[in-house]
């Protein structure tokens, strides 16, 4: 099947190159189109002297819109170049209503979406979802924002690439450097987001605990200069993804701690960590006894005094740890990776039951 993707190009992600890859290991001749890319790359001297001459607020107003109509093009060029027979959006933000319903006509199958975050952010995908033949949410709570407005959506959860979270044979399996470590952003201080302190409350209660704790990310240097979570920030980023990897396998927690937007699903985190082959602690949602088996294949706790007791606990016991990690691994190369999730999406876009 020819298969268009369409997605977005992140500094801290690959999920358009993860999916791309389930695609193609299900046999199918897959085109991808990176949006978002044109913002990512630096601004010229060109760019420079003009921001200097009409201000930085329009300037960047304007680089905006022109990237998202150049996006626009390139997605409408790409379907009539390459014809699919299905079309899978990710996320898409940037796509105007009228585009998705040209990509409709180009397209001699389905028109999908599977959206990462609440789409009630993005006027764009909200005006254009009742266009899609089918629209997957991360997070099923938003359904019934959906269904507000006459669409039907349906819950499609992460995965994870176990090619590049995997552990490789050469690697050295020296004792854990640190006990706890926490890799994303803070997520309380990055605007339009909602604004919650939750995520940020957990990882400092972690930082107080008194077990060696380590957090990568953007957003804790905006912190008090006394933030425990602060003094034990070691980066903005940590790339790429095998790097991240590498970290959760060098230390004895690897900590979840979603962010306020997934109410009951789970994010990609849930399921890299153990596709990583490292322990997972992760703050209990209601969908993920699901997804992975709760105390066999993930530790889980419930608030700040809950996860503290719980990092000392796990950070003792060896033996659960390695079990619980073994475990989860297994799970996540059985039921979560993205050729399983694609696979998923392709029959379900068709109208084809799935396991």
């Amino acid at each position: 099947m020819r298969v268009l993707l369409i997605g977005p190009e992140w500094d801290t992600g690959q999920w358009t190159d993860y999916c791309r890859a389930g695609l193609e290991a299900g046999g199918h001749e897959v085109a991808s189109l990176l949006y978002g890319s044109d913002l990512a790359r630096p601004v010229s001297l060109w760019g420079r002297l003009r921001r200097r001459i009409a201000g930085p607020h329009r300037f960047h107003l304007g680089r905006v819109l022109e990237a998202m109509r150049r996006d626009n093009l390139r997605v409408l060029d790409a379907a009539q170049r390459h014809r699919p027979d299905l079309t899978v959006v990710l996320k898409g933000e940037v796509l105007l209503p009228e585009t998705v319903e040209r990509l409709r006509d180009l397209t001699s199958g389905p028109v999908v979406q599977w959206c990462g975050d609440d789409p009630s952010w993005f006027p764009h995908i909200m005006a254009a979802a009742h266009l899609y033949t089918r629209f997957f949410l991360a997070e099923p709570s938003y359904a019934a924002d959906l269904e507000r407005h006459g669409v039907g959506a349906e819950f499609l959860t992460h995965a994870a690439d176990p090619d590049t979270w995997g552990p490789t044979p050469s690697e050295r399996q020296d004792p854990p450097e640190w006990d706890v470590v926490f890799v994303g952003d803070s997520r309380h201080n990055m605007g339009h987001l909602p604004s919650t302190r939750l995520r940020v409350d957990l990882v400092e209660a972690a930082a107080r605990s008194g077990l060696r704790v380590a957090v990568w990310g953007r957003g804790w240097e905006k912190l008090d200069a006394d933030s425990p979570a602060r003094r034990r920030h070691r980066g903005l980023t940590l790339l790429p993804a095998a790097a991240v990897a590498q970290t959760y396998r060098r230390a004895k927690i690897g900590l979840n701690a979603h962010h306020a937007q997934m109410r009951e699903g789970v994010n990609m985190r849930t399921f890299e960590i153990p596709a990583s082959g490292a322990f997972q602690l992760c703050d209990a949602k209601a969908r993920l006894g699901e997804l992975l088996e709760i105390g066999r294949e993930v530790a889980v706790y419930e608030g700040v005094e809950d996860l503290v007791e719980a990092l000392h606990r796990y950070a003792a016991d060896d033996a659960t740890r390695a079990r619980v990690a073994e475990a989860g691994r297994r799970r996540v190369l059985r039921d979560h990776t993205y050729q399983v999730r694609m696979a998923q999406l392709v029959a379900r876009s068709h109208g084809e039951p799935t396991a």
